[in-house]
C-alpha cells in the first residue's frame, strides 16, 4: 500500500485485508467508529469514508443501532440495500447523496395511480432524482417520487431538504406515517432510465416501489430503479413473541 494514498484509502485497504484474512469474519461487527479513529489516529470523517467504501464494495452493511457488520470477505459487484425498520430508510437517506433533477406536475394514468395509491386523473407532483453512495460517486438508483396533491404546497421545500422526503412532508403536513408498503419487481429500462443507470434500453432494472401512508392515504410514493445485475436486497425480520 502506498503511503501517498489518501488516509481513508489506507484504512479501507487495511480493513479489507483483515476481512479477507478472517480476522473480521462474516456476520461479525467491526470496531466502532470511535475505536477505529483511535487505532488509526484519524478523524471520524476519514473513518466514515473508509467504511462507506466497504459498503459500496458489498463487504460491510451499516445497521442502525448495530454498527458495521461484515457481510462478505471479498468485494462484490453489487449494491446491498438492507431494511429492517423505517429508521433504516431514514439512515439510508442521510448516508447517501440525492440529486434532484426535475419537479413536474403530472396527471396520473391508471397504472401509475394503482402503483402510488392515488386515483387516475389526479394531479400529483413528480420529482425525478438520482441517489449516489456519495456526492459525485456511483449512482445507486434513479427515482421518481410522487407527492399527493394535499402536500403539494410543500414540494418546493424539498429542494433544500436534508434527509428523506417522507419525513419532511410528514412533519410539515402534520400527518404521521403509519405504514410503509413496498413492492419489488423487475422491469425493462426505458431510454431515460438506461441513460442514468449507464446501461442499454431494455436491460432489466429492479424497482422498489415504496408508499408512505398516513390515515389520509398515501402521502408520498417513490419508484427506485436499480441496475438488476448490481442490486441485492436484504430484509431482516425478528419475532416479537
Amino acid at each position: 500500500m502506498s503511503s501517498d494514498a489518501p488516509r481513508y484509502v489506507q484504512i479501507f485497504n487495511t480493513l479489507s485485508r483483515r476481512m479477507e484474512s478472517g480476522r473480521y469474519s462474516v456476520d461479525t461487527r467491526l470496531p466502532t467508529e470511535s475505536e477505529l479513529c483511535d487505532e488509526f489516529n484519524a478523524s471520524r470523517f476519514t473513518v466514515r469514508e473508509a467504511l462507506r467504501r466497504l459498503v459500496e464494495q458489498g463487504m460491510v452493511q451499516r445497521r442502525q443501532g448495530a454498527g458495521s457488520i461484515v457481510i462478505s470477505a471479498t468485494p462484490q459487484a453489487r449494491y446491498v440495500h438492507s431494511l429492517s425498520s423505517l429508521s433504516d430508510l431514514f439512515q439510508f437517506a442521510l448516508e447517501t447523496d440525492y440529486e434532484l433533477l426535475a419537479i413536474e406536475r403530472v396527471t396520473l394514468d391508471a397504472k401509475t395511480a394503482a402503483g402510488v395509491g392515488g386515483s387516475a386523473g389526479e394531479k400529483w407532483h413528480r420529482l425525478k432524482g438520482l441517489r449516489r453512495h456519495e456526492k459525485g460517486g456511483k449512482i445507486v438508483c434513479y427515482l421518481h417520487s410522487y407527492v399527493a396533491p394535499r402536500a403539494g404546497k410543500f414540494v418546493r421545500e424539498l429542494k433544500r431538504c436534508v434527509g428523506p422526503f417522507y419525513a419532511h412532508l410528514s412533519e410539515r403536513s402534520g400527518e404521521e406515517i403509519i405504514d410503509v408498503e413496498q413492492d419489488i419487481f423487475g422491469v425493462p429500462m426505458d431510454g431515460e432510465m438506461a441513460r442514468h443507470l449507464d446501461n442499454k434500453a431494455g436491460a432489466v432494472a429492479t424497482c422498489a416501489l415504496r408508499r408512505y401512508i398516513t390515515r389520509k392515504g398515501t402521502l408520498i410514493a417513490s419508484y427506485n430503479w436499480h441496475d438488476a445485475e448490481n442490486f441485492y436486497y436484504r430484509m431482516k425480520m425478528s419475532r416479537t413473541i
